[in-house]
């Protein structure tokens, strides 16, 4: 009895011929009388920014220590290896990006049999063909496990009620699927991806342990106004690199910065944001979630919507409170800057697109280029975990690097 795999994958874009990347892949190795006999589904490290986390759900965190394709390839192919035949919907863009990632390894993709469900369906979007044939999805659209299994039962239903048959297994003759030796891990699935980046420890909490205990007194308070400018520059990009923790906990040592110093320190940091945030009357969905992060590289524990909100609420209702002011105070008026990545934030309901931010940029006396180069004075990165190679570059020449709602707050632009 011959088999059939279908594929799907998830990528950073649209375009393999113009380096997007597959992000997600899925694959089932199915029979002819519907049971899924193996089955590989993995996230992978794409080595570059992920593109549409909105459409894919999946940020550059998510990826961050995913194997890459080289290191799940193997297992990949041990799936497919008895199948005769490969389905997919819209198959060639499936297959497109897998033949140049098998090129990048130094073999062909072999030549085989394809059902493609979408020709087959007369058109139409996976979720649209699945409906029209009384099929149920299950799960999360546009995950590669999800979407493979929905193809799968399509497949299924178009082979059975085909007239005559359009596609004979027992004919086909076997794939010869190459065998690679290459370095391997185990792959890691979508929902082990996120549950490991909520439950990650950030740089801030394991390195700030090493710091005395004790009260040690009150702060000195140039030391205190020092560390504060520090842990700004830090966290304008909300990816606190381990380096910069190191630096952290170095200088708060030098200046006798104790572990319940700094906890003061981070809480009033962490109020501090929430008062600018409150200051126009509105903290937005988009400003709540950055504050969250924050939160979190600040060392507190992961704090919910109605943690947030309960904060949200004590600081605009404590005018009186005294927050420490950030020692930075500079304006980005003539400074050169660079945005990477497809933009999270809204305004007036709609994403910030890259000509919207261009003019915005401009309008508050920035210079906007197209590249990274020494010169260039900002990074607006739109995932702080970005791999783009603008953000390789920037980390490299020790540029500045911005989180975009930062970005905007520091212009004085709500957004949401």
């Amino acid at each position: 009895m011959k088999h059939f795999a279908v594929i799907d994958v998830e990528t950073t874009g649209l375009n393999p011929y113009r380096h997007d990347r597959i992000i997600e892949i899925a694959a089932l190795l199915v029979s002819p009388d519907g049971a899924v006999v193996s089955s590989f589904a993995s996230v992978v490290n794409p080595e570059r920014d992920v593109g549409p986390t909105h459409i894919h759900g999946l940020s550059a965190a998510d990826v961050l220590q995913a194997p890459l394709f080289s290191e799940v390839a193997t297992a990949l192919l041990e799936v497919l290896r008895p199948a005769v035949a490969l389905v997919g919907h819209n198959a060639r863009f499936d297959l497109s990006f897998l033949n140049l990632e098998f090129r990048r390894l130094g073999v062909d993709f072999p030549q085989c049999a394809v059902i493609d469900t979408m020709q087959l369906s007369g058109g139409g979007t996976l979720a649209a063909c699945c409906a029209a044939h009384g099929i149920k999805t299950e799960g999360v659209a546009h995950s590669a496990a999800c979407d493979a299994l929905a193809t799968a039962r399509l497949a299924l239903a178009l082979l059975h009620s085909a007239s005559p048959a359009t596609v004979d297994l027992s004919s086909l003759k076997p794939v010869p699927w190459p065998v690679l030796l290459l370095p391997s891990r185990p792959p890691v699935h979508r929902e082990e991806a996120k549950q490991s980046q909520s439950h990650a420890p950030t740089y801030i909490e394991s390195l700030v342990s090493r710091l005395a205990a004790t009260d040690g007194g009150t702060a000195d308070q140039g030391a205190t106004m020092a560390y504060v400018d520090l842990l700004g520059r830090a966290l304008e990009d909300r990816n606190i690199q381990e380096d910069e923790g190191q630096s952290l906990v170095e200088v708060a040592l030098q200046w006798g910065l104790t572990f319940d110093h700094i906890k003061a320190i981070h809480g009033d940091y962490l109020r501090r944001l929430v008062k600018t945030a409150c200051a126009d009357g509105v903290v937005t969905t988009k400003e709540q979630e950055d504050l969250r992060l924050v939160a979190r590289l600040l060392g507190f524990e992961e704090m919910s919507q109605s943690q947030m909100e309960t904060l949200i609420h004590s600081v605009a209702h404590d005018e009186s409170q005294e927050c420490l002011a950030a020692a930075s105070g500079d304006t980005l008026r003539g400074k050169r800057v660079c945005f990477t990545g497809e933009g999270q934030c809204r305004l007036n309901g709609a994403v910030i697109s890259r000509e919207l931010a261009t003019s915005l940029a401009e309008r508050n006396g920035m210079t906007v280029v197209d590249s990274v180069t020494k010169k260039l004075d900002i990074l607006v990165v739109a995932d702080p975990h970005t791999q783009s190679t603008k953000a390789k570059k920037a980390r490299q020449y020790g540029l500045r690097v911005i989180h975009e709602p930062e970005f905007w707050r520091m212009l004085g632009i709500a957004t949401e």
